[in-house]
């Protein structure tokens, strides 16, 4: 009974995630302020690193390098005070071989160039011929010029993009309503799935498996501002001192990484979580198990923020993890005993 009222449960947020879906695709998330601006144009406008060079014109731009290491071509973009995210889009010109590049940008705040807020564009570790990217990039109050880096991982190598371009959008308005109220929605759907637990006894261990849900919803509700703050709170963060000149800033190279940190802190949480629900519960793993599609798709409704499969698998890894020792517990007459008290 209890494991056909966890399914009947989710059948709703299933629903749920359909709409959702279904929304994203047909609400467009951010509306252009002014037309793409195009990035091939003269090679003489990058910065170059030693050893490597640029060709192209109006049509195509190739970043190519005869020495080995990384190389790296850089060029200062400005915004308008009125853009809140900068759309970085891009097509390959030839299949890219794995681990071949990056574009990146990031801003210049409060004296530093920060990576930590407004990062990675796109890390192409293989790519189709004509294969095209694009991502919004966030931007703040208070951002100043940016700075956009091409970047070839190992030389020596070269990569040809035939499309590169940069467009200020700001969120479309009926996005924003329409974000906020399925976010809304979105978590409490899960506050009625989650209420089921207030009768399972021990009330300990449903308390501790609560406790983690929650930080499983802050990490992916939270803005990106606040996420890269925490980031840089732990790790002392990333960043280029920008009391020096532009000039200087193109020179150097942008340092590679994300927030894989909280990847890894998500299968821990979700290997918890599980652990104490499913001892509470025999069917709690189902729920821990249909929480990751559901994070992630609140991920749709988060500025700056998208859902990821790769996310999701990690998520059930940490699910997985757990069930061998709930398993192993739950055969202990002892546990069982204390679980029915």
């Amino acid at each position: 009974m209890q494991a056909r009222n966890t399914l009947l449960r989710w059948r709703s947020l299933a629903v749920y995630l359909l709409v959702a879906w279904s929304l994203s695709a047909l609400i467009p998330s951010y509306l252009a302020i002014a037309p793409p601006r195009p990035l091939l144009g003269d090679p003489q406008l990058w910065t170059l690193s030693a050893g490597a060079w640029v060709e192209g014109d109006h049509q195509k731009l190739t970043l190519a390098a005869a020495t080995p290491g990384a190389h790296w071509a850089s060029r200062a973009l400005e915004f308008s005070a009125d853009a809140e995210f900068a759309r970085i889009g891009f097509c390959l010109e030839q299949a890219v071989p794995p681990e071949t590049g990056a574009v990146l940008m990031a801003s210049v705040r409060e004296g530093q160039l920060d990576f930590n807020r407004q990062y990675r564009v796109n890390s192409f570790y293989s790519g189709e011929l004509g294969e095209c990217f694009s991502e919004a990039i966030p931007r703040r109050a208070g951002d100043g010029a940016a700075v956009f880096q091409l970047q070839l991982l190992q030389g020596p190598a070269a990569l040809s993009l035939e499309t590169l371009t940069v467009t200020p959008e700001r969120e479309n308005p009926v996005w924003r309503i329409t974000r906020m109220s399925m976010l809304l929605l979105g978590l409490g759907l899960l506050a009625v799935v989650l209420s089921s637990y207030r009768h399972e006894r021990p009330r300990w261990l449903v308390f501790l498996g609560m406790v983690i849900v929650v930080g499983i919803l802050f990490g992916c509700c939270v803005s990106v501002s606040l996420k890269a703050d925490i980031y840089a709170l732990l790790t002392g963060g990333r960043s280029i001192d920008a009391g020096v000149s532009m000039d200087a800033l193109l020179e150097k190279q942008f340092p590679i990484g994300g927030f894989s940190l909280f990847t890894y802190l998500h299968a821990v949480l979700f290997c918890g979580a599980t652990f104490f629900l499913a001892l509470a519960r025999p069917q709690g793993w189902i729920d821990m198990l249909m929480l990751a599609p559901l994070t992630e798709t609140l991920q749709l409704f988060v500025p700056g923020r998208g859902p990821g499969t790769s996310d999701m698998l990690v998520d059930w890894t940490g699910v997985a993890l757990a069930l061998p020792l709930v398993f192993l517990l739950r055969r202990s007459q002892r546990v069982r005993a204390l679980l029915e008290h």
